[in-house]
């Protein structure tokens, strides 16, 4: 059978549950075996026979700015951190544009030290940031090599990046540098200063809210509920953003300024969770039918990040989303 056009168990799920887990399948354990879904990996005869190199499994979330990963995946993060994995956040762009009265050679330093304290705080295997000007990163073949370099560097199992429809142009770039680099990630005579990865990564979509041209898809989902609160520990590290510039792009500094004394966690931490857990909090409702096929007789959770597979990267195999899903 071509790997590339194999059938999977849909919406993230295996073969059977107990293939997952080694053993008898509980309600809501894991993703349960109820949709049949084809997920179809864009490099034509790559196969999934090429083994992973030793060591312990990698995940490279590949984000624009410093904090989209955070804000995005960190809970998946802190869950994958938790079962013994590496996890890297990268931000493509310096994001010096983001601040409302530090100059933008201040910003870039501002944030590249947040993001060191995040990296502390998430307890990540690094925090890159690239450099690439914000507000203005643009697909360009030099960053194409230079994206697919740091990705041949990591040597990840799996890749979590933008889909190339959201609301900000250095998003969408970033989605469009990863899918161009994915097949090109084997390719030995390309950017030969960093070895060819033979075994691509899995490349999977963070959540976002477009509509247009399609609406994401749900083929991963975890239950962000667990984390939440070191995710506010994680969130809270950029200062800049979510004390300063967020809230004075968005109107709140009057709200911000009510916080008072930053080490008052609990309060802290209703703050952060009232204006940055929306995303999670409208996908459990988004997908709570998907939740349902995946998770059977397991409550829809009240917080849920979504994940959808990408056909620009290595088509999934039960091994995949046993490493990924697995209780």
């Amino acid at each position: 059978m071509n790997i590339n056009r194999r059938n999977f168990l849909g919406a993230g799920a295996v073969a059977a549950a107990s293939t997952l887990v080694g053993g008898k399948a509980s309600a809501g354990s894991t993703v349960a075996a109820t949709k049949r879904r084809r997920f179809v990996g864009s490099c034509p005869g790559v196969i999934n026979t090429i083994g992973r190199r030793p060591g312990p499994t990698r995940i490279m979330v590949i984000g624009a700015h410093p904090d989209d990963a955070d804000i995005i995946c960190g809970c998946f993060s802190l869950k994958l951190i938790e079962k013994g994995y590496k996890v890297k956040f990268v931000s493509i762009t310096d994001g010096r544009m983001g601040h409302q009265r530090l100059t933008p050679d201040e910003t870039a330093r501002t944030r590249r030290a947040e993001t060191l304290e995040a990296a502390k705080r998430f307890g990540l295997d690094g925090y890159d940031i690239y450099g690439a000007p914000d507000c203005g990163l643009i697909p360009t073949y030099e960053w194409r090599c230079r994206v697919a370099a740091e990705i041949r560097k990591y040597e990840p199992d799996y890749i979590i990046t933008h889909r190339t429809c959201d609301y900000h142009a250095d998003h969408r770039a970033t989605g469009t540098l990863v899918m161009d680099a994915g097949y090109l990630l084997g390719v030995p005579h390309w950017v030969p200063e960093a070895p060819a990865q033979r075994r691509r990564p899995v490349i999977f979509y963070m959540s976002d809210a477009f509509t247009v041209p399609k609406e994401m898809r749900a083929d991963v989902l975890i239950d962000a509920g667990p984390y939440l609160d070191r995710w506010c520990e994680g969130l809270d590290a950029q200062v800049s953003q979510f004390y300063d510039w967020l809230p004075w792009d968005m109107g709140r500094e009057d709200e911000v300024r009510a916080l008072g004394d930053r080490k008052d966690i609990p309060r802290r931490n209703a703050y952060l969770k009232k204006y940055w857990s929306g995303r999670k909090r409208r996908d459990a409702v988004r997908y709570a039918d998907a939740w349902r096929e995946q998770y059977p007789g397991k409550p829809v959770p009240e917080f849920v990040e979504a994940y959808e597979v990408s056909e620009y990267g290595r088509a999934p195999n039960d091994e995949d989303f046993r490493i990924l899903i697995g209780e």
